[in-house]
């Protein structure tokens, strides 16, 4: 499993679970400031800023897919081979932590948006909430 950042983790058991995910060229850090802010909102939510598996193409940063040479034509194809990934990653923090899809939020920025997103279209939903 690719790398996280767990952002806030409450002392008491967790009752919601908030994945953050980055844009391509980014990394889990740089989505710190956002997720510390949630904390103060929502106590009882385990807050975790998930690194995207592979090193970005721009030379640094990661990316869930490569956008070299990306058309709206390809990008389709691009999600949906990396798809798996997410769906694991998702539901790998969802094991840690012992919370359902029913108290999973997921919230993306650029390419972290796109596939929690088109995660949506999976026939066994992964979250209740996708921002």
């Amino acid at each position: 499993m690719q790398e996280a950042l767990i952002l806030h983790r409450p002392a008491t058991a967790a009752t919601q679970l908030v994945l953050l995910f980055h844009g391509v060229g980014s990394s889990p850090e740089n989505l710190s400031p956002l997720g510390q802010a949630l904390a103060v909102h929502r106590p009882q939510a385990c807050i975790i800023s998930v690194r995207s598996p592979d090193a970005s193409d721009f030379g640094s940063g990661w990316q869930w897919f490569s956008v070299q040479g990306v058309t709206e034509a390809n990008r389709p194809a691009r999600v949906a081979a990396t798809m798996s990934r997410f769906v694991q990653t998702v539901q790998h923090w969802q094991q840690e932590t012992g919370l359902s899809a029913a108290a999973t939020t997921l919230l993306g920025f650029s390419q972290g948006a796109i596939m929690a997103l088109e995660s949506t279209q999976q026939s066994t939903p992964l979250a209740a909430r996708v921002v």
